[in-house]
């Protein structure tokens, strides 16, 4: 999952859900992009987001690249 936000769980609510979203989110054994930047030059359908990352042995967090292939309008 991917997003601009810096977490799935907004601020304001963590205090009364905790981190509820990025709990479930990574549960299901799938990794969670935080920071993505110009989504919203992303159609919602047609593109496909490449990300890539080091393969790390026990690392909670690492910087990824990722990049958008579009359709063309």
């Amino acid at each position: 999952m991917g997003h601009e936000t810096p977490d799935s769980d907004p601020a304001c609510r963590q205090i009364q859900i905790g981190f509820a979203a990025e709990d479930y989110i990574l549960k299901q054994d799938k990794i969670q992009i935080e920071l993505l930047c110009d989504l919203d030059k992303v159609p919602p359908v047609g593109a496909v987001i490449f990300c890539t990352f080091p393969k790390l042995k026990g690392g909670a967090g690492f910087p990824a690249r990722c990049f958008a292939i579009c359709p063309a309008e």
